[in-house]
């Protein structure tokens, strides 16, 4: 396919003393190269220096290559259209893939966040229960402590009283106390 245009244009302007006459011829050829030719003269209407007859215009040609554009058919262009659709669907297909393992992933992590919160709860309760129980064994230990220095005194008197029914009784009241106080 060749298609080829031709444009000739001019402007002058009178007022400024200043005249440009500008020419401009254009070839495009969509399957090889396009070339623009432009030639422009610039002619300023100021009187001579001297009367020797001085051209005062000044010639400008300039000639630019273009980017060849390569032409696609139909054909070509229903193929790209067509693969670049399978290549979505491919990638659509993936993106599901992978947002449904995120969702699986998701409620995972909310389940989990869950438990973690009911042991953390847990934990805290039972760190409760373990200082109220070191506060009341604490409690039973001084109350046994104090019973003990009791007894002390109460069976060095029982010595100096010198006879084997006291001794006898003393140890059975030592061990039932001993063993309330185990029991408690």
């Amino acid at each position: 396919m060749l298609f080829t245009s031709f444009s000739n244009a001019s402007s002058s302007t009178a007022a400024t003393g200043i005249s440009s006459t500008t020419s401009t011829t254009t070839t495009t050829t969509v399957t090889t190269t396009t070339t623009t030719t432009i030639t422009s003269g610039f002619t300023l209407n100021l009187k001579p220096l001297s009367s020797t007859g001085i051209d005062n215009t000044v010639p400008f040609t300039s000639t630019v290559n273009a980017i060849v554009t390569p032409v696609m058919t139909y054909g070509q262009l229903d193929g790209l259209v067509n693969k670049w659709s399978l290549e979505l669907e491919d990638q659509e297909k993936h993106f599901l893939h992978q947002a449904a393992q995120v969702d699986v992933w998701d409620h995972t992590l909310i389940e989990n966040g869950e438990k973690i919160t009911a042991l953390r709860g847990e934990v805290e309760k039972v760190k409760l229960d373990q200082k109220r129980l070191e506060k009341e064994l604490d409690f039973i230990l001084s109350q046994q402590k104090e019973l003990e220095d009791l007894l002390i005194p109460l069976e060095e008197s029982v010595k100096g009283q010198s006879g084997s029914m006291y001794l006898q009784h003393t140890d059975e009241e030592r061990e039932s106390t001993s063993s309330r106080s185990a029991k408690f």
